[in-house]
């Protein structure tokens, strides 16, 4: 692939798309998802202390959250350790997931 071959798909590639609003997008999501555990991990000790109990639907929903962006930011970086981390969380998710749906059917 020579240099204009690869200039003219970086242009198709980011034609719609400004790089500071794509940086801007990034950045919000990033502090988005830190925003979002620092609530889940509130949530989950309120109700350790004030109910006696733990939240595993709260754990479950965070960690499919930073489990896909990890996924996601694989997918585009190719970088393993975003991989191998974006799959321990989603399973981790399912498991709270699990734990969280035996605990209301009981």
């Amino acid at each position: 692939m020579n240099k204009e071959e690869i200039l003219e798909r970086s242009r198709q590639e980011n034609r719609k798309r400004d790089e500071m609003e794509a940086d801007t997008f990034a950045r919000a999501g990033q502090l988005a998802t830190a925003v979002g555990g620092i609530v889940c991990m509130a949530v989950i000790l309120l109700e350790g202390f004030l109910a006696g109990r733990v939240n595993y639907g709260t754990w479950a929903v965070y960690l499919s959250m930073a489990g896909s962006m990890l996924l996601g930011k694989y997918r585009r970086l190719n970088k393993k350790h975003e991989l191998i981390f974006g799959i321990a969380e989603l399973a981790l998710a399912a498991a709270f997931f699990v734990m969280f749906v035996l605990q209301l059917v009981r």
